[in-house]
């Protein structure tokens, strides 16, 4: 049985998207805990520990967000070279 390559293609930038999909998702919720336990923190220091956490996972999101561009493309490219 040969599969055709084109869904296999798809297949691979669709589970791409999905994990990039997911990153994001896991990194804008862990901002947000991250955001409510700093407020409620009254040590200056673990108030300012919380907030390097935040910065280091606001890049994880930014770059995560790189890579849910990309894979979207990808996913559009292989969908378009499929109909073609």
């Amino acid at each position: 049985m040969n599969i055709n390559k084109d869904v296999v293609a798809i297949n691979e930038a669709l589970d791409r998207f999905s994990k990039a999909s997911e990153s994001v998702g896991y990194a804008n919720g862990s901002i947000g805990e991250l955001l409510e336990i700093r407020d409620a923190t009254l040590n200056k220091d673990d108030r300012d520990a919380y907030s390097s956490l935040i910065e280091r996972m606001d890049y994880r999101l930014d770059v995560s967000r790189d890579e849910q561009i990309r894979a979207r493309e990808d996913v559009k490219k292989a969908f378009e070279h499929y109909y073609s």
